[in-house]
């Protein structure tokens, strides 16, 4: 193909990728058109937040460096940073953080399940949400019913002596202690345990509220579920306290299965006392047996716990499942079970139902996020008062030495006014009323800081 066909297909390229909204780039890519590879990922698996990437006009690119000798593509590259990332390697997205272009088409929920989702406790949005079925082994991110983990394991950052168990005689699935181990003698190696981590630092955020929906079952007294949970920055587990209901108590439950009461301003009142007196626990209680199961103790549905004394103000945390199966009986390891769902209850790709889809997940994680230090924005916009923002009117320079380099091989400097950034962080403020050479330099160094968080 000779070189005016080769620039006129890519003309065609350039013309066909235009429109949409973008960050302009002065990369220059020359003749190579800029490649976005994501990361490898299971076949099911679906990538909600992924980079927009269109080209500008380029004759008009060529014209502007005629006779310079190569020809210049400019890039607009819209991209979502991750507030945090869930065990190690996937990102998390805040809550309202636009999904895919490709995908908005189908992201259908009416403005009351958003309200109900958004404000679950009383105090604002939420910034992050996991949740997991057991019915269609996936993790769901924000609400939105496509996987963005397929296959409970490869969500976990820890497993042990745990399997997802699948009934199809009964319709239920959910994860119980493997057989083997609950062939093995009691002690501490042969637990069954599950682990989720959910780390907030990348976004320089700290946990302000978690709240946590867990579906479990116990059918043997001497069977057990214990829920624990971790600071990243301690190293101790705290037991997640969990309380059964009395059957006076479960009269302000009518959501309770089989529990045959209807809600009355009585009920309510006392269903308020046993919130109030048991907050941050876990509630359970107990159903009526029949000729497979004596004993049966389950979560209360649709109940989350508010788990935030226990990490509040720090970077992240992680919850752990710990399965105690029966002391006897050939199907003992059945008798604990976590996530347990209906398999006539799905989840994957019900986006039109919104949150009614995700209630039915067996395990769901809400967190809410506030700064680690906090801005007073009241100062920053009476010093950023008459002061024009932009490049040419900067005084100050910030240089950002990502090792990440997490916006590709480009980090220019950010320009910004001194002022501003004095009112804004109690670090510049001192770096600028010392005497320290980037003081008098008007220029500072962050070392190994996000280049998008810092921008």
């Amino acid at each position: 193909m000779s070189t005016d066909a080769n620039s006129q297909a890519a003309e065609a390229a350039t013309d066909s990728l235009l429109g949409g909204s973008g960050r302009a780039s002065t990369v220059d890519f020359g003749r190579l058109r800029p490649q976005y590879h994501a990361p490898m990922l299971f076949p099911n698996e679906v990538e909600l937040y992924e980079p927009t990437v269109r080209l500008g006009d380029g004759r008009a690119a060529a014209a502007a460096t005629a006779g310079v000798g190569a020809r210049t593509v400019q890039a607009h590259v819209d991209v979502a940073l991750p507030c945090g990332y869930f065990n190690v390697w996937r990102p998390l997205h805040p809550r309202h953080t636009a999904v895919s272009e490709r995908l908005q088409r189908y992201m259908v929920q009416t403005t009351a399940a958003a309200a109900e989702d958004d404000d679950a406790d009383g105090q604002g949005a939420w910034s992050s949400r996991v949740s997991y079925s057991a019915a269609d082994d996936e993790y769901y991110q924000n609400g939105v019913a496509l996987p963005f983990v397929k296959g409970w394991q490869r969500g976990a950052l820890h497993a042990h002596n745990v399997f997802r168990k699948v009934e199809h005689d009964w319709g239920m699935a959910y994860l119980a202690p493997t057989p083997d181990a609950a062939r093995q003698p009691a002690g501490i190696d042969e637990r069954a345990v599950a682990v989720w981590r959910f780390s907030y630092a990348e976004s320089h955020g700290v946990v302000d509220a978690v709240h946590v929906r867990a579906g479990f079952a116990v059918f043997d007294e001497t069977a057990a579920v214990r829920w624990h949970v971790r600071r990243l920055d301690r190293v101790p587990f705290e037991r997640v306290a969990v309380h059964e209901l009395t059957p006076d108590e479960l009269q302000g439950f009518p959501e309770a299965a089989g529990s045959g009461v209807q809600p009355t301003a009585e009920g309510l009142a006392r269903r308020a006392r046993v919130l109030a007196q048991h907050a941050g626990a876990l509630l359970t209680y107990r159903v009526r047996g029949d000729e497979h199961n004596a004993y049966a103790v389950v979560s209360l549905p649709g109940y989350a716990a508010d788990l935030s004394r226990h990490v509040a103000g720090a970077y992240g945390f992680e919850l752990a499942a710990e399965l105690q199966p029966a002391e006897r009986g050939a199907d003992r390891w059945q008798k604990a079970q976590v996530a347990r769902q209906s398999l006539r209850q799905p989840v994957a790709g019900r986006l039109r139902e919104g949150e009614a889809a995700m209630a039915r997940c067996g395990l769901d994680v809400r967190v809410r996020l506030r700064a680690d230090v906090p801005v007073d924005a009241a100062a920053v916009t009476a010093a950023a008062a008459g002061v024009r923002m932009d490049d040419a009117q900067t005084d100050f320079v910030v240089h950002v030495r990502d090792p990440a380099n997490t916006v590709g091989a480009l980090q220019p400097p950010i320009g910004a006014h001194a002022r501003v950034l004095a009112a804004g962080s109690e670090y510049f403020a001192a770096l600028l009323a010392s005497r320290m050479s980037e003081a008098a330099a008007r220029s500072v160094a962050l070392e190994d800081m996000p280049y998008g968080a810092a921008r």
